[in-house]
């Protein structure tokens, strides 16, 4: 039987015992990890139980290939059923996999983690095959998969996210699950014990890589016209040996939106149109507002052409790179501070 990811926490809840051998495969191994987890504990509660819950590596079987079967034939000292898993398997565990399908298991249960192997391949085919296999495979997840897992572990941790919050961090979290549920955890973690509403600043000082925040801060500063926070996140970041030639393309990149939100508004479109048809995220209409002003597109023509010769000059002149990145950066926030 195949078994889709999405639908496992339905499994669980009312799990049919004919099935004893689960193997969970794909590109996602944090997810594969986390099933896994989420299986055996369903059963044996803790993973401690030297007598319920059995760990193997598939790399220990080449030296003892006849453990498999008896862990998976053993009968538990303390009641109940018994776990065995093993991890880190490939194609090249089925011939060690293959007697236990040919067992009746009443006591114990095998499960399988592999690796990004295909559904096609002989220890997948073998498994979905037998009469009590399933077989899940773990793919990244997807937009709806991150919301789902979003909801799931902040509303454990009863918070309530606004809107905003949400969908920077659908745009912020990989696709990978056991680091996303980390990450969102760690922030579940940050909240505790407040009584205030969560805000952007508190998920962005938890979530995703801080030096990709600190070049948002010197974008933001510099469209905003902050020429003191300009100063003070030019000087961390450099500190920090971030590249001026990414200042100026992420710098390009928000320029690029902000042009086309201001050309609509200039045939007509109403702001919060025109933000909405520029595809600006939802977490970042309201500061893309206050960066466009009532600035037209003109001007943030004339932005673009100044980051792309600081750009060419950064690459052909031989002048310090952080000194051509600072000046122009500087002469935006110069003239978005006097609009």
């Amino acid at each position: 039987m195949e078994l889709a990811s999405g639908k496992f926490s339905a499994f669980l809840a009312s799990r049919d015992p004919k099935y004893r051998i689960f193997l969970f495969f794909g590109p996602d191994e944090g997810l594969v990890r986390e099933l896994s987890r989420a299986l055996c504990v369903s059963i044996v509660e803790s993973l401690d139980d030297p007598f319920r819950f059995i760990d193997m590596e598939a790399g220990d079987l080449f030296a003892d290939p006849a453990r498999l079967l008896d862990e998976v034939t053993a009968i538990s000292m303390m009641g109940g059923e018994r776990v065995v898993r093993l991890r880190g398997a490939s194609n090249n565990a089925k011939g060690y996999i293959e007697p236990v399908l040919e067992l009746d298991l009443t006591d114990s249960i095998l499960v399988i983690e592999a690796g990004d192997i295909r559904k096609d391949s002989a220890l997948v085919k073998m498994i979905n095959k037998a009469p009590y296999g399933a077989v899940t495979p773990c793919f990244h997840d997807k937009a709806q998969d991150i919301l789902s897992l979003i909801k799931e572990v902040l509303g454990t941790a009863n918070l309530n996210p606004s809107r905003e919050i949400i969908e920077y961090l659908r745009e912020n979290l990989g696709s990978d699950r056991a680091i996303s549920r980390g990450e969102l955890e760690k922030l579940a973690l940050y909240m505790r014990g407040r009584t205030d509403p969560m805000t952007l600043e508190d998920v962005r000082a938890n979530i995703g890589d801080s030096s990709a925040q600190s070049i948002f801060d010197v974008v933001d500063a510099t469209l905003l016209g902050d020429l003191n926070g300009l100063e003070k996140y030019l000087n961390k970041a450099f500190s920090a040996g971030e590249s001026s030639i990414g200042f100026l393309r992420m710098t390009q990149n928000q320029l690029k939106q902000l042009h086309k939100t201001a050309a609509l508004r200039d045939a007509g479109a109403r702001s919060e149109d025109a933000i909405r048809k520029a595809g600006i995220p939802f977490f970042n209409q309201k500061k893309a507002a206050a960066q466009i002003g009532g600035k037209s597109s003109a001007h943030f023509a004339t932005c673009l052409d100044i980051t792309m010769d600081a750009e060419i000059k950064c690459k052909s002149t031989g002048y310090p790179d952080e000194a051509i990145c600072r000046r122009a950066l500087m002469r935006i926030a110069v003239a978005n501070r006097r609009r």
